[in-house]
């Protein structure tokens, strides 16, 4: 299982290629596809920050949420289900989380 900066989104292009993103440089090249639309201005917001958070001027979290804005925006986010690695890390947090452990502080 490969590690991401950030879960995995899957998108739809007008082609109905799909693609899985889940790094800036996904996001990069996911912006070459086929778009509804490259002249709105989230997308073209996308673009620019997500060429500037690989030249290293903009934050990776920041130029990653405008694509999503972006995806959104066009209707291409194909399912925001959460994946099976995020489904069993919850199971395991909330077994943690559920367990009835005394306090360190009570008496």
């Amino acid at each position: 299982m490969k590690l991401t900066a950030f879960l995995p989104v899957q998108i739809k292009f007008l082609n109905f290629q799909t693609q899985t993103i889940c790094s800036v440089a996904d996001a990069r090249r996911a912006m070459n596809g086929a778009w509804k639309n490259k002249e709105t201005l989230s997308y073209r917001q996308a673009l620019r920050l997500l060429t500037e958070a690989q030249a290293g001027t903009c934050r990776h979290s920041v130029a990653f949420d405008a694509f999503l804005k972006a995806a959104r925006d066009q209707d291409m986010i194909v399912s925001s289900q959460p994946s099976r690695s995020l489904i069993r890390l919850d199971a395991l947090a909330s077994s943690i989380n559920g367990q009835d452990r005394r306090s360190p502080y009570s008496v």
